[in-house]
């Protein structure tokens, strides 16, 4: 899973996480290179960022993180202060609107080897806009996003779009982790509402929930709603325990699917058959990748 070319050619793919250094940089890194090596159709590439990516060391914590390698083709996003940072000689494609705050973004094309600084719209408009500039103008065909940090909404921008999530799991964090997990693939399985006939469906006296179901939208629900139906499993903001016992009293179905490609774990201090136990869930066991990067040394596989 999520370790050859067909993976990513040819569709957007965003990369989120639960929190900064959860692995994101990496896996993009890792899934570039495949598409490279693959066999051309998923050629040119675009790489963004929802926010800052690609600097030596974090811009906020001084952590060090991974480079971003590019190569001539490439496609990517970057603020213009960085545009000749790298060594990867860039010619400028296009300009994006607004602004961020390391300044204006725009949409380059590296021409040699080198690295970026990935720097991008930090809201799901500007990033729908900056994919739209590169897809819809035909200056890629593959997009990989580095996600905003536990923020899955944006993966709802395209519909060939698909998410996949990544874990840095340790022993602090081991029980915690494998609860996102499980809450995320409750989430990217919900049922789609008609896909089976009277369930959730129009005529199936259903709740068509407007906007995001949190705890308090989920509490003035009327009683009568037994089956609620949201856009998408992005706009469900419950907790693990809380998602639990809302489906326990009512159905939820989503109006549309994402695609959601699995989990990218890095484990640290622990091994991969502990991380499974916690799980203790065969289906969503069956969705993970363990650092599907450290399987090769070329690509920088600290995670971020």
């Amino acid at each position: 899973m999520l370790d050859s070319a067909r993976d990513f050619a040819g569709r957007v793919t965003f990369v989120t996480g639960p929190g900064k250094h959860s692995g994101k940089t990496a896996f993009l890194n890792r899934a570039a290179a495949l598409v490279r090596r693959g066999d051309g159709s998923g050629l040119p590439l675009a790489l963004l960022s929802a926010g800052y990516d690609g600097e030596i060391r974090d811009f906020l914590s001084g952590a060090r993180k991974p480079a971003v390698p590019v190569i001539p083709g490439d496609v990517f996003v970057t603020a213009g202060r960085y545009l000749r940072s790298g060594g990867a000689c860039p010619e400028l494609l296009a300009e994006l609107p607004g602004s961020t705050a390391l300044g204006p973004c725009c949409v380059a094309r590296a021409t040699r080897e080198g690295t970026a600084a990935l720097v991008g719209p930090e809201t799901n408009e500007g990033l729908g806009a900056a994919l739209e500039a590169i897809l819809d103008e035909g200056l890629a065909r593959t997009a990989i996003v580095d996600g905003a940090v536990n923020r899955v909404t944006q993966a709802a921008l395209r519909p060939e779009a698909r998410l996949v999530y990544a874990l840095r799991v340790d022993a602090g964090n081991l029980a915690r982790s494998a609860e996102l997990a499980r809450r995320m693939a409750v989430l990217a399985a919900l049922p789609v509402a008609g896909a089976e006939p009277d369930v959730g469906g129009p005529g199936s006296g259903a709740f068509h929930l407007a906007g995001a179901l949190t705890a308090e939208t989920a509490a003035r629900l009327p009683r009568e709603a037994r089956d609620v139906v949201v856009d998408d499993f992005t706009k469900v903001f419950l907790d693990g325990a809380a998602l639990s016992a809302f489906r326990r009293e009512r159905g939820l179905f989503v109006s549309r699917a994402i695609a959601f490609a699995g989990f990218s774990v890095a484990c640290r201090g622990v091994s991969d058959a502990r991380f499974l136990d916690a799980l203790g869930d065969e289906g969503v066991a069956g969705l993970v990748s363990f650092n599907p990067y450290r399987a090769d040394p070329g690509v920088p596989g600290e995670a971020a």
